[in-house]
């Protein structure tokens, strides 16, 4: 290798290139001076070249510019050993040169001519012009767009930092990137000392898990969510609403999130209050006696009925639910359904505290129709001041319809058992005139008979009928027709004897000691036809025609047992008088009488007769 390269630099036996030129000084001197020239050109340019490409790192194609340097250097080289050459004859050298320069030629002409399209495609001067000024108008556009940008930017800035709802930004781990001063203001912190760190400090560690779901929740195609949480501001717990937003890049991807917030503490109390409320009142409307409803007029259907309907109708709240929304159709009085339509629109002209009352009936599960008695009152109003909502309470009032009915019920029994006394009067007093007739005629009858025994049989029978009549004078003029009373019965009958048998008052005196005992007719007329027997006897067999006394007694004892007592201070019973066998009609008809009242009847014959007939009669 050493040994080649000294043969570069060898001489040999080659003659100068001088003797060429016969060493003639001009035409030596001519082409020294040329290829100096050359050289000297050839090797500036490359310098030029290089100082270019170094200043104008953003050329195009700038390793071209290399290459031409390298080309025109090696060319340089060439003219300096053609001087070289003149006295010391390298040929070896300058082949080599010559080569090295006809290598580097051929690669630029290589290189040169793919290149060359893409040199043609460079914008000419004038298109470069263009583009500057096109790019100058789009320089100044930006500044435009810049300089609205930043004012943009700052107006923004202006409004976030003055809102009073706290806004913040903060990376998916919870990083904040950005508080406003609303936010520092509310937690009383730096927006130095807040920027950088978590949120997650200012929150209720309990409603962690509930904000990490809200932002789970949240994707591209769904990238609001509000929620609601407790955070600790001056040590105190208090209630913020937030409104959460996705932020993405130009790209669609995920950035940080915005929330803007607002503190409802007053409103979370207030809602509690109102909720406090609505329990206060659902525990009044659960426990009042009377229905209470909400009834919609839009939706034709009660929004609320407290549970007190259906303990009226026999129905769970959840079975009328159910039956909802055709519950009231289902239950109520047809007439009444139809009314309630005519009735609701008496809403539509009603105004602000109006109070509305109506009747209605629905029918009990079992079949049974209820009364209430309902009145109704505007509740909610549309935004158009139509009517949409009443309130109506309703009362049970079947007990005392029921009540009504049953006084009505007896006014018309009364009404009818009126008409019925004055008949039943009209009855009494018709048969005592009738009786009186027949008392009229028996004793017309005795007038006319001379035979004395035909006369005492018509005057016995006489006086049985008047009993019988005064019975039904005393009903007639009584203001109870199903009773009578003997307190004034009896002192009439016997009065009635006494007159009938023509007796001196001073001869015979009368005792009476009567309870207030009354009778009804079935049992008054028996008594009475008792007594006429007894007394009628007295008067015609006890005394004979001297002055004595008969007495009578009629006296209760319990509740129901009657003792009835007739005694005379007469002559008595004869010694073999047996009353078992007696054959006296009228003695006959009394103990007929006392079975006929289901009673028993004792003989007292100490002094003079007594008569004790004891019976069943009804209640005083």
């Amino acid at each position: 290798m050493l040994d080649a390269i000294q043969a570069l630099f060898t001489t040999g036996s080659f003659i100068p290139h001088g003797h060429c030129y016969l060493w003639q000084p001009e035409l030596v001197a001519l082409h020294i001076l040329s290829d100096a020239v050359i050289a000297i050109a050839y090797y500036s340019i490359p310098i030029a070249l290089l100082y270019f490409v170094r200043k104008r790192q953003d050329l195009p194609f700038s390793w071209i510019f290399l290459l031409f340097g390298a080309f025109i250097i090696a060319c340089g080289t060439t003219h300096i050993l053609e001087i070289w050459t003149l006295w010391y004859p390298v040929y070896w050298l300058s082949g080599t040169i010559k080569v090295a320069t006809a290598t580097i030629s051929l690669i630029t002409a290589l290189e040169l001519i793919p290149l060359l399209p893409k040199a043609l495609s460079l914008p000419s001067p004038a298109q470069l012009e263009a583009a500057n000024r096109e790019l100058e108008r789009e320089i100044a556009e930006r500044k435009q767009i810049e300089a609205a940008l930043r004012a943009s930017e700052a107006r923004y800035r202006a409004i976030v930092e003055d809102q009073t709802e706290l806004i913040a930004r903060f990376k998916p781990d919870g990083t904040l990137t950005f508080v406003n001063e609303a936010y520092c203001r509310y937690f009383g912190r730096q927006k130095e000392d807040t920027i950088g760190t978590s949120y997650k400090p200012f929150v209720v560690k309990e409603d962690d898990e509930q904000i990490e779901r809200t932002l789970q929740s949240m994707n591209q195609e769904h990238p609001i969510a509000t929620n609601e949480n407790r955070v600790l501001v001056a040590g105190q717990r208090r209630w913020t609403q937030w409104n959460n937003r996705m932020l993405f890049d130009e790209q669609g991807q995920f950035v940080e999130y915005q929330s803007v917030g607002r503190d409802i503490t007053d409103l979370k109390q207030a809602e509690a209050a109102l909720q406090e409320s609505q329990r206060f009142a659902q525990k009044i409307a659960d426990t009042s006696p009377a229905v209470i409803d909400v009834f919609d007029l839009a939706k034709q259907d009660s929004i609320y009925v407290n549970r007190e309907l259906g303990e009226h109708l026999g129905y769970t709240v959840d079975e009328i639910q159910a039956m909802q929304p055709t519950f009231l159709q289902t239950v109520m009085h047809p007439d009444d359904f139809l009314q309630r339509y005519v009735d609701l629109r008496r809403w539509n002209t009603a105004s602000d505290g109006a109070i509305l009352g109506t009747e209605l009936r629905m029918k009990h599960r079992n079949g049974e129709w209820r009364y209430f008695q309902r009145q109704e009152t505007l509740f909610a109003r549309n935004p158009d001041g139509s009517a949409q909502q009443i309130l109506g309470v309703a009362v049970d009032i079947t007990a005392a319809k029921q009540l009504e009915e049953l006084r009505q019920a007896e006014e018309r029994l009364q009404a009818s058992l009126g008409e019925k006394d004055v008949l039943l009067k009209e009855i009494h007093h018709r048969v005592k005139n009738n009786l009186q007739i027949v008392y009229s005629l028996l004793r017309l009858q005795q007038r006319r008979v001379k035979d004395k025994q035909a006369t005492d049989i018509l005057l016995e029978s006489q006086t049985r009928i008047k009993s019988i009549a005064l019975v039904h004078e005393k009903l007639y003029r009584s203001e109870d027709l199903a009773h009578i009373n003997l307190s004034h019965y009896v002192p009439n009958l016997a009065a009635s004897l006494f007159s009938s048998y023509n007796i001196n008052s001073n001869a015979i005196t009368l005792k009476t000691c009567i309870d207030d005992v009354s009778l009804d007719i079935d049992a008054a007329i028996p008594c009475g036809l008792i007594i006429n027997e007894l007394v009628s006897n007295a008067l015609k067999y006890a005394f004979a025609d001297q002055p004595g006394e008969i007495a009578i007694e009629l006296h209760r004892q319990g509740n129901h047992t009657i003792v009835l007592t007739v005694r005379d201070n007469g002559i008595g019973m004869p010694a073999d008088f047996a009353f078992a066998q007696v054959n006296s009609l009228g003695l006959k008809l009394m103990k007929d009488l006392v079975n006929q009242l289901e009673g028993t009847i004792e003989l007292n014959r100490d002094r003079g007769t007594e008569f004790r007939i004891t019976f069943v009669g009804s209640k005083a």
